[in-house]
């Protein structure tokens, strides 16, 4: 699943996901976790800053969520 989020594009992998959670850690109102345990989009995420949604999607321990910039992949 992907998502433009403040002139990026966030994509979720979630058959890597382990619903660790660290992502949610760092920004709630971008993600959450389901009733699976994995993590997903908040319903109407609000734009965050951009430097917050490549943090909090950096911390993935298993690099379930990407961040490109147009077409450059820059997390992870």
């Amino acid at each position: 699943m992907k998502r433009e989020i403040s002139g990026l594009t966030v994509e979720i992998d979630r058959t890597l996901c382990i619903g660790s959670g660290s992502c949610v850690a760092l920004a709630a109102e971008l993600f959450e976790i389901d009733d699976q345990n994995l993590v997903r989009f908040q319903e109407a995420p609000p734009d965050l800053d951009p430097e917050r949604v490549k943090e909090a999607c950096n911390v993935c321990p298993v690099d379930a969520l990407r961040v490109y910039d147009g077409d450059e992949q820059i997390v992870p």
